[in-house]
């Protein structure tokens, strides 16, 4: 049974989120607790579930648990904002198609469409088991308060490296919700990933601040690091319009790795060059790491050598042709212990059907990839041959060729201008 964030002014009961509500359970207040045993004194969202849980404005699983990373559904964001906010009802629900009237949380959509927190879809359906995207809970926060925003949009969003990712819908909404400093990015504030599953930690996290912003809640204490998470928020003052790491400390003169930048890379954890062999069609995730350092004109070390990127090797179609290619794109980049969102790809790489099983000496291997060599090369033995073989989809478009990837070959190149914080030289 899991929990919703509720006001003890309207409800002191737990309610849970999940397929069915248990509500007016008749457990006495001081049977809720702060003292979650998943939620330790490092953890990056204690305070604002710890501060929620003592006002009786949260409950945990009869475990002693929260279960932070715990994703949200829509249905269960409905049943929080219901039960934290006291928002007129200013437009009466439809008959959602997907939600009938036993529905463990009927009642709680109805209201939370009323206070216009949230909305259907034009089918007529309300998805309720659906989990909501970040950006979707900002959204809907920044809508049932009647957020609006006051500067320029593009200004306030330009404080988030995946601005990009904001999906036209949400840019008004997340820039109202950023002045008034609902949003909480962990690990990096700069880094909104709007498209991410909200989990119940993020939620209390939006929850406390729109709490603060109404004046129902105390701002953090100073000194907390969590203050470094709350964009618009100084680090360790709980005010202000600094800006922090994601790590509990402040940054200072960030430094621009510009669009076109080539990054050399190789297989991580390896003195020699491995290769990666997929069949077309085959997407597989996987980790690259960064070979000599990038400096500026300065001769500062902008992304040191060792640094990790992650990211996907996936298919390529080229267009009014039968050849199949794939090539890597970078999600993540990470640099001493800080992460982020990185626009980089390769070019493609076309598969080939005369490799020689000799060549692909300690190579990392798909299954599909292998069992199309077998074909190639009549060699059965590959197994002997190959270093590992690693994980991979099947959605395979050819049996009678495979993609050979060599990392350190590889013209990885930004796509985009990447800013990374000061490192020391």
């Amino acid at each position: 049974m899991s929990t919703v964030l509720s006001l003890s002014a309207k409800t002191t009961a737990f309610v849970a989120l999940g397929s069915v509500a248990f509500v007016g359970l008749g457990l006495p207040a001081n049977a809720q607790t702060s003292d979650f045993t998943d939620v330790g004194s490092g953890y990056w969202a204690r305070p604002f579930i710890e501060s929620l849980a003592s006002e009786q404005i949260i409950a945990g699983f009869p475990d002693g648990t929260f279960r932070p990373d715990q994703p949200v559904t829509r249905a269960q964001f409905a049943a929080i904002v219901r039960n934290a906010f006291d928002q007129p009802l200013d437009r009466t629900a439809p008959r959602f198609s997907d939600v009938s009237s036993s529905y463990w949380a009927s009642a709680a959509i109805a209201d939370a469409y009323g206070q216009g927190f949230l909305s259907g879809y034009p089918n007529g359906a309300f998805q309720p088991e659906q989990q909501i995207p970040r950006v979707q809970a900002l959204v809907a926060l920044a809508n049932g308060l009647d957020y609006s925003p006051r500067g320029s949009v593009n200004e306030v969003l330009g404080v988030y490296r995946d601005r990009g990712q904001i999906p036209s819908y949400g840019e008004g909404p997340v820039a109202a919700a950023t002045e008034n400093k609902l949003v909480v990015n962990y690990p990096n504030v700069d880094t909104l990933q709007p498209q991410r599953t909200a989990t119940r930690a993020d939620v209390a996290a939006f929850i406390y601040q729109a709490l603060v912003a109404q004046g129902r809640m105390p701002a953090l204490q100073a000194g907390q690091s969590a203050n470094s998470y709350i964009v618009g928020a100084t680090p360790g003052t709980g005010t202000g319009t600094g800006t922090g790491t994601g790590t509990g400390t402040s940054t200072s003169s960030p430094r621009l790795v510009p669009s076109g930048t080539e990054l050399a890379v190789r297989y991580p954890n390896s003195s020699a060059d491995v290769d990666i062999v997929v069949a077309p069609g085959q997407t597989v995730a996987t980790s690259l790491q960064v070979t000599t350092p990038i400096r500026n004109s300065q001769n500062q070390v902008l992304i040191p050598a060792g640094s990790t990127i992650v990211g996907r090797i996936v298919p390529v179609e080229i267009r009014g042709s039968s050849i199949t290619a794939a090539k890597f794109v970078a999600d993540n980049l990470t640099i001493n212990g800080r992460t982020y969102s990185v626009n980089a790809e390769s070019s493609a790489i076309a598969a080939t059907n005369s490799v020689s099983g000799g060549t692909l000496q300690g190579a990392l291997i798909t299954g599909a990839a292998e069992s199309i060599l077998g074909r190639i090369t009549g060699n059965s033995g590959l197994g002997s041959v190959v270093g590992a073989v690693i994980n991979g989809d099947n959605q395979v478009t050819s049996n009678s060729a495979v993609v050979v990837i060599s990392p350190s070959d590889l013209d990885l190149t930004l796509r985009s201008d990447l800013t990374v914080d000061a490192i020391a030289n």
